[in-house]
């Protein structure tokens, strides 16, 4: 993590704000890792330096969830953030699966019928994917369509 991201966040209005007591994962759920909330925390602030709008973080609708969901001008952007210690086990890119793929598309359906804007919207799927302690950041603009 670069130092200074917790403040850069909270600057930008990205920071989580802590529920009291433990945290309690849904039933069948394991909680989110404190790595997986870095990781969440490190590709909303890359991404909102990039000129993104962060709307959402953590969604859970439509039996999925998705990480983030951003506005890039007109396009709805949904982002899968992936976050490996090293590429052992795989790039984080390849650890989106097929089946991780048809849950977010089914969670971007249910959030987009939750939150209509009245006017044709674009739609994007990205992956942030974060190797090592954020030292290699790739951003995959439309990592997979929407069929």
């Amino acid at each position: 993590m670069s130092p200074g991201w917790k403040e850069r966040l909270a600057k930008l209005g990205l920071a989580r704000k802590r529920r009291p007591g433990p945290r309690v994962a849904a039933p069948g759920r394991p909680p989110t890792t404190p790595k997986g909330r870095a990781g969440e925390d490190e590709a909303a602030l890359f991404l909102t330096e990039r000129g993104l709008d962060v709307v959402a973080r953590n969604v859970r609708a439509g039996g999925g969830e998705i990480d983030l969901v951003a506005g890039d001008g007109g396009t709805v952007v949904f982002v899968e953030v992936k976050w490996r210690r090293d590429a052992s086990r795989g790039t984080p890119a390849e650890a989106v699966t097929p089946l991780k793929r048809r849950k977010l598309l089914s969670a971007a359906r249910a959030w987009l019928a939750e939150n209509p804007s009245g006017v044709s919207r674009d739609v994007r799927f990205d992956v942030v994917a974060i190797e090592g302690d954020a030292k290699r950041i790739d951003w995959i603009r439309g990592a997979f369509d929407a069929t």
